[in-house]
């Protein structure tokens, strides 16, 4: 049985690191399929966060496969940055991104 998840990053409040993400997370992929939030604003620019869906093959692959990508995105930030995953079963995580590294916890 499959997998499905959801994600959200932080907002980006540093154009670098927003590009830096999207060019990790913003891909149309059979387990990750992603877009930018747009503005509520008609005409408006997009907001700098990222959203997506993530699938696996097994559980809790959701959570392993953000934490994949918030490891492909560490080296290219430049400030601190954050993932909320939330699999379809299991619990809904965090993955924080400071200094380079990245750390799972459970969301609280």
């Amino acid at each position: 049985m499959s997998e499905r998840g959801s994600f959200v990053t932080n907002y980006f409040y540093c154009e670098k690191c927003f590009d830096s993400a999207s060019e990790v997370l913003l891909r149309s992929e059979k387990h990750l399929c992603s877009t930018v939030i747009p503005s509520w604003e008609a005409g408006g620019r997009s907001l700098p966060i990222i959203a997506g869906k993530l699938g696996g093959l097994y559980f809790g692959e959701e959570i392993h496969l953000a934490e994949e990508l918030a490891r492909q995105m560490a080296p290219l930030l430049c400030h601190d940055a954050a993932l909320a995953v939330i699999p379809d079963n299991g619990e809904p995580s965090v993955i924080r991104i400071s200094g380079g590294e990245v750390k799972v916890a459970p969301l609280e």
